[in-house]
Formats: structure tokens, C-alpha cells, sequence
């Protein structure tokens, strides 16, 4: 009777941890969204395809009215020295995520408008390391996310 119990209760703990586990996937799915989407601009940002880049950012209001290539020419040089392999493992393995107005509550907004982007549609990573302020922030498209700030990524992974 009491291997009985026994039995019952391992399997209803490993019920339990697979449920818990489900759930903390389901709850970090916008975070696994979000890195890919910062991997794959990173990608986007080495590439040839001005095209493929501009999809993947909110293009800043300054320079809406630009041509195509002036807008890809103007994101490369401001953002390929933000950003680095390493600086996303860190922003991966330590940043801290959320909604952008629970994340930086004092800048968001601003950004947000800046960018032409809603603010309630806006996720954030945050690390501050040795007084150095790293900071992502990413719109929901759909089912894609699209960057409306990226800074100091790849200064963090320097170190102090």
C-alpha cells in the first residue's frame, strides 16, 4: 500500500515540474522572439540587402524621407559598431526584459515617439554593468519584432 503512495506521488511531482516547465516556456516565448530578432539584425545589418535591414528596424523619423540606400547607408554606420555576437549572448545569458515602459520608465515614451511606434506594443532588455547602460528595445509586428533601439550591446561585451 504505501509503494502504492509512493509511486503516486513521484508521479504526480513529475507531473507538476513538466507543468511548471511548460509554463516558463510559454511565459518566455516573446523573450526567445526577441533575441532571434536581434540575431537575425545583426545579420541583417552585415548583409548587402538594404532592404532586408530597413524590414527589420523602425526606420528613424529623421530620415524617412530619404532614398532607400541613404536610409541602409545611415543604419549601418550608426548602428554596426552597437552590436556584437558576444553583446547578445550577454544581453541572452543577464538582460533584464519586459514590457518599455515597465523597463525604462522614464525614457520610454520619448523613445517611443521618436521612433513613430506604440509604446504599449514595445519590449525592452536592460543591463547596467559597471556604469555602463546597455539598452535594446524591439516592437511587436505581428509576429515579428522589429528594433527601435539598440545601444551599447556591443560596448558590454568589452567589459570595464
Amino acid at each position: 500500500m504505501r509503494s502504492n503512495f509512493v509511486y503516486w506521488a513521484g508521479g504526480l511531482l513529475v507531473l507538476l515540474v513538466v507543468c511548471l516547465l511548460g509554463y516558463r516556456w510559454q511565459q518566455n516565448e516573446s523573450r526567445r522572439q526577441c533575441l532571434a530578432a536581434l540575431v537575425d539584425f545583426r545579420s541583417a545589418l552585415n548583409s548587402p540587402d538594404s532592404a532586408r535591414l530597413l524590414a527589420k528596424i523602425a526606420i528613424p523619423a529623421a530620415i524617412r524621407g530619404r532614398t532607400v540606400q541613404e536610409q541602409s547607408e545611415f543604419v549601418r554606420k550608426a548602428l554596426r559598431d552597437e552590436i556584437s555576437e558576444v553583446g547578445l549572448r550577454l544581453i541572452a545569458q543577464r538582460g533584464t526584459f519586459g514590457p518599455l515602459a515597465k523597463i525604462f520608465p522614464l525614457e520610454g515614451l520619448g523613445w517611443a515617439q521618436q521612433a513613430g511606434v506604440d509604446l504599449a506594443n514595445c519590449t525592452a532588455f536592460k543591463i547596467e554593468d559597471h556604469g555602463l547602460r546597455t539598452e535594446v528595445v524591439l516592437e511587436a509586428r505581428g509576429n515579428a519584432y522589429r528594433i527601435v533601439r539598440c545601444n551599447n550591446v556591443k560596448q558590454l561585451a568589452k567589459g570595464p
